[in-house]
């Protein structure tokens, strides 16, 4: 186990208002590139959980889909503009999952090869081939 994923596999007790139901049955379900982008996205989410009470989610998978991040999850005891600011969040992470290697965490770019979309570095990509 890298330590990128080991870090992965500690979020739910860093932040169990994020991770409410404990850890992912299946785990993080993509590379080890995108673990500082989870991290910091497990981070922002909390702090604005922690504007509301009784807020708390539930984070049902994290994995790569087409390419890039997909976040699902499901929100509690929250206020619209807290569901808001989480969803945002969360756009935005998926987003910038299309600027990052997967593999490795450099500069990369999302594109298609042989029907299958991935976001890879120029050195990650030409390692696949």
């Amino acid at each position: 186990m890298t330590e990128e994923r080991a870090r992965l596999d500690t979020l739910h007790t860093t932040y169990p208002r994020v991770f409410s139901t404990g850890p992912l049955t299946w785990g993080f379900e993509h590379g080890d590139g995108w673990s500082d982008l989870i991290a910091a996205l497990c981070a922002n989410i909390n702090e604005i959980l922690e504007s509301e009470p009784d807020a708390s989610m539930q984070v049902k998978q994290a994995k790569e889909k087409f390419g890039t991040l997909r976040f699902y999850y499901r929100l509690n005891g929250v206020n619209d503009d807290v569901g808001m600011r989480v969803r945002r969040t969360v756009a935005l992470a998926e987003k910038a999952s299309g600027c990052i290697c997967e593999r490795c965490g450099c500069l990369a770019t999302l594109r298609a090869e042989a029907g299958w979309w991935s976001t890879l570095c120029t050195s990650c990509r030409t390692d696949s081939t």
